[in-house]
């Protein structure tokens, strides 16, 4: 099971780390805590439909594990590397209200290699209980014309995403499964670019997320910071994103995960983006990875452009 190769690694890495790491008592006590809690949550039996609310149970021990071997650092949403990917009809020609089109010098290739790295660090523990954290967390998503080579191979696209946030564990039975944990705070996205082809935004987020079986929901409602209209590089982004994602997980056989990811505007033109991805095992470490991509927003570039996107390749970090 790879839950299980990854807790013997941790704990394998505790052990070669800990006199390096833990220099004093409270430090070795500590961590030794955190080990006895990933090793309790590896051997808890729990009932089927309890099978997601342990699996987060255990992700969170093993991530406090990490932190603690690794200075603080610890996943956030997927990484991932898409060597390869198609897209039937690239944006050419990209524009916004405000400051019209930034079309490319030369045609853009439907090939390209897509990846997504991201992460959080605590900030500070025990706010109000030691169920609460305050976060920082990054996430890079990135566009490149590898296989353009008379081009120089050139980035496309990069969206930066820095974050602060708070995460309260809640833990709690509601209907046939558990209520998790709840989030709050600030999103700046941006993909770094001067105009015409600038393209940012501010948000204040939020997230709720359930557990039932195998399954893991989460709803991210969030509101746009208001931009002077002089200075808003994408005035109606809300007419394509809306207001909200909502994510459903599915893992089974310990290994394979299934996510759908949703976007709506809620309105009568009724845009909608959906973004379905599926890791699976490759040997006992790595898994593979095929993404596929309809809709709007998939790059900050193209936010009111409909992308049809399928990529392959390896995945780094899961949902779980």
């Amino acid at each position: 099971m790879r839950s299980r190769i990854l807790n013997t690694f941790f704990l394998t890495l505790l052990v070669l780390n800990g006199t390096a790491l833990a220099q004093d008592q409270d430090q070795q006590k500590e961590t030794s805590e955190l080990a006895r809690d990933l090793e309790d949550e590896s051997n808890r039996e729990v009932p089927e439909s309890r099978a997601m609310e342990q699996e987060l149970d255990e992700y969170e021990a093993r991530e406090r594990l990490m932190g603690r071997l690794i200075g603080g650092f610890v996943p956030y949403r997927p990484t991932y590397i898409l060597p390869y990917t198609y897209v039937d009809d690239p944006n050419q020609n990209p524009n916004s209200p405000r400051v019209g089109e930034a079309s490319y010098d030369s045609s853009l290739f439907n090939e390209e290699a897509k990846y997504q790295i991201s992460f959080r660090v605590p900030l500070l523990s025990g706010i109000l209980d030691d169920r609460t954290t305050l976060w920082f967390g990054y996430t890079q998503k990135s566009f490149w014309q590898v296989y353009n080579t008379d081009d120089s191979a050139p980035f496309r696209e990069t969206n930066y995403e820095p974050e602060i946030f708070l995460r309260h564990r809640l833990g709690w039975d509601i209907g046939p499964g558990e209520l998790n944990a709840v989030t709050a705070g600030f999103s700046h996205q941006s993909n770094g670019q001067s105009e015409p082809r600038s393209r940012s935004w501010n948000r204040i987020k939020g997230s709720v997320s359930y557990t039932y079986d195998r399954w893991l929901f989460i709803v991210s409602p969030w509101y746009r910071v208001p931009e002077d209209g002089g200075e808003d590089d994408n005035p109606d982004i809300d007419d394509y994103l809306g207001y909200a994602d909502y994510l459903a997980v599915y893992k089974w056989d310990d290994n394979h995960v299934l996510s759908t990811r949703l976007m709506n505007n809620l309105r009568s033109d009724n845009r909608t983006s959906v973004e379905i991805g599926y890791s699976f095992p490759i040997g006992q470490t790595l898994k593979g990875f095929v993404q596929y991509y309809n809709g709007y927003g998939e790059s900050l570039i193209d936010y009111n452009e409909r992308i049809h996107r399928l990529g392959i390749g390896i995945m780094l970090n899961d949902w779980l």
